[in-house]
């Protein structure tokens, strides 16, 4: 029965509305009431597979003629498995050492290297519950968890207080004025072989809605650009002088080539995927940190996304300290609570969507990076392409 609780409270707290997210605190709870490792193990697995199914019907787009609900069904399977492994290990009876150990799975599974995969996070409940409250919003969350174990109604109604306190206080904050974001229905476009017509097509389309636009700081999503390097430097040329001496800045999505590696697009495997910045600012770049395990981070080949759990999560533009988040890294942990070290002043979340746009995936990035930005008390722009 506790499976089948914990699969329901979770395919409704991750269904990508902001409101629901707490609903993931339930897990964790009823874990106190198993009675072996072995339906600790069962009642987590069922709540990190409930969370991970859009993979299935999403992983046909995504892995392009590769992929069937098959392959998404394996993944889903896969990294429910991983995830509710803490949960079986550090099982135990004992009254206290259950509730702290429940404490060192979220910590597991949120940390590197399991939180490389670790989302549907309870800590996510921290920025619905307790907006504006920063780290001491997840210290909140986890005194909660504890008390719980020992005082279950008084615990509830202390979290409720303590939400309806903050909720009082807390005013929504705003985008820096001039800062936009460019939501884009292109489909595809930069992922997988090279279609040079389409890319074409889409950059004109894309310097066009610049030329058009008067924003200070106009953000695009996520690798529209399959490879950029001096020569689309030199093809965006006009469109960018134009943007500098109107003191204006354009951040893109695209991909690079490694540093040290070579300039040839056709013989390299392996590219940076990246935000950049061009026009008045044009030093600023940001590498996604933690890419799409198998489909963009491939451990065991060449090519791909390479990982860097400890790069850095903000980039300095216009005055402003802004927090990346690049798709995937939205849903996770250790991405935000990262850059969160660097005191952001505004996040900046870019993805591409276009072969999930059927899911509920896309609303539960949004609704995950929403949440994060309300703990902190940040401004949230964002651009997606469908």
């Amino acid at each position: 029965m506790l499976p089948v609780v914990a699969a329901s409270t979770s395919a409704i707290a991750w269904n990508g509305h902001l409101a629901a997210i707490p609903l993931s605190l339930v897990a964790p709870l009823l874990v106190y009431r198993t009675k072996s490792r072995k339906h600790a193990y069962a009642s987590m697995f069922s709540y990190y597979a409930a969370a991970s199914w859009p993979l299935i019907p999403g992983a046909r787009a995504f892995f392009g003629a590769q992929g069937t609900p098959i392959i998404g069904l394996l993944l889903c399977l896969a990294a429910a498995a991983l995830l509710a492994l803490p949960w079986g290990l550090l099982f135990t009876r004992g009254r206290e050492r259950a509730a702290y150990s429940v404490q060192l799975c979220i910590l597991a599974t949120a940390m590197p290297p399991l939180g490389i995969i670790g989302w549907a996070s309870p800590l996510l409940s921290a920025g619905v519950l307790f907006p504006g409250s920063k780290w001491f919003g997840l210290a909140l969350i986890t005194v909660f968890l504890i008390a719980f174990r020992f005082k279950p109604a008084l615990s509830v109604v202390s979290l409720a207080l303590c939400a309806l306190v903050f909720h009082l206080h807390y005013k929504q904050p705003e985008v820096p004025a001039g800062w936009e974001g460019v939501n884009t229905n292109y489909g595809g476009t930069g992922q997988g072989d090279p279609d040079f017509t389409t890319e074409y097509n889409t950059a004109q389309t894309m310097q066009a809605t610049i030329v058009e636009s008067h924003a200070t700081v106009l953000l695009f999503p996520e690798h529209l650009l399959t490879h950029w390097n001096e020569s689309t430097d030199a093809f965006w040329g006009d469109t960018l002088t134009a943007l500098a001496s109107q003191h204006r800045t354009v951040l893109m999505g695209a991909g690079i080539n490694p540093p040290g590696t070579s300039r040839n697009l056709f013989a390299q495997k392996r590219y940076l995927n990246v935000l950049l910045a061009r026009g008045e600012e044009n030093t600023a770049l940001y590498q996604q940190r933690i890419p799409v395990p198998i489909a963009m981070w491939r451990p065991l080949s060449n090519g791909g996304v390479p990982l860097k759990l400890f790069g850095r999560g903000t980039i300095r533009i216009h005055n402003q300290n802004a927090a990346v988040l690049i798709c995937y890294e939205q849903v996770l942990v250790w991405p935000f609570l990262s850059s969160a070290l660097e005191h952001p002043t505004v996040l900046l979340t870019a993805s591409n969507d276009y072969w999930a746009k059927n899911t509920h995936i896309p609303a539960i990035q949004q609704s995950s990076a929403a949440s994060w930005a309300r703990l902190f008390h940040l401004p949230v722009l964002s651009a997606s392409n469908f």
